[in-house]
């Protein structure tokens, strides 16, 4: 009985140890994911004054606006 009381013990232990390895390792950032962004070019809508990313406006009228359901009438 003593013998799987202690097996069991030290499985536990030896299961926190290897999850806490893992996650250190998980933790470290890629060499892809260290790299900054790419800036995106904002805009002011024509209508409402908002500033927005350049990939989420349309055009309109040559004008740019954002994509909010009243700038779009």
């Amino acid at each position: 009985m003593t013998r799987i009381l202690i097996l069991i013990v030290l499985g536990f232990i030896l299961f926190k140890l290897l999850k806490r390895l893992l996650n250190r390792t998980d933790a470290k950032p890629s060499a892809s994911q260290s790299k900054p962004l790419a800036e995106e070019k904002m805009i002011q809508c024509a209508k409402c004054g908002c500033h927005v990313p350049i990939s989420e406006s349309n055009s309109k009228n040559n004008q740019l606006i954002c994509n909010n359901p009243e700038c779009q009438n």
